[in-house]
């Protein structure tokens, strides 16, 4: 995967780069690598209205709508199978993906297969943002995410997804990989969410 350097805030380069909507970073797009892996949850958490569900090995397409993408899975074996499938239908697709967030079921480390598998992701990716544990995600209705109180680190890892999608932005301004064709992207029609 080729990066593409950031410019820096203020300079030439910076000041000629395309004009960005306000909201453009702060709305990426959402797609759980599985049923239930907490898209939806950080939809809410992330306040965008940009949910894609869940990726299944069915779908063929995928759009981010010109906007950053996040991708969202569990940090077990059987989750790390579908977000390879995840990240291969991005790049089927010439996307680009801002950050992975790797969502602990439980506070401890992943699990050595798990972290040899991210491993391979780490180029496919512009940021692994590893979201802890929290218990009271849990017990709430993902539609309530942001009424529970989150710890530091918890608070950190979403400031971690931010900032990688203001990354994702500045350097994919259409929020495309190379050669994808963003004209007419538009906000995904009223319908179920989630997973």
């Amino acid at each position: 995967m080729v990066r593409r350097r950031v410019a820096e805030p203020g300079t030439e380069q910076a000041r000629s780069g395309p004009e960005l909507p306000a909201d453009w970073a702060a709305e990426p797009v959402l797609l759980g690598c599985h049923r239930g892996a907490g898209a939806t949850t950080f939809r809410v958490l992330l306040a965008t209205p940009w949910d894609l569900g869940a990726y299944t090995p069915e779908r063929g397409t995928l759009s981010a709508f010109g906007r950053p993408l996040v991708l969202v899975t569990r940090v077990d074996a059987i989750s790390t199978t579908q977000t390879m499938g995840a990240a291969n239908l991005i790049r089927e697709n010439r996307l680009h993906c801002a950050a992975l967030v790797l969502v602990a079921d439980a506070a401890g480390s992943e699990p050595p297969e798990v972290a040899a598998s991210l491993r391979v992701l780490e180029d496919a990716v512009g940021s692994i943002v590893r979201f802890p544990f929290v218990p009271a995600l849990v017990h709430v209705d993902s539609t309530d995410a942001d009424q529970v109180r989150l710890p530091r680190k918890a608070k950190r890892a979403l400031t971690q997804i931010r900032n990688a999608c203001e990354e994702a932005a500045r350097a994919h301004p259409a929020g495309a990989a190379p050669g994808e064709r963003t004209s007419g992207a538009q906000r995904p029609a009223p319908g179920p969410t989630g997973i």
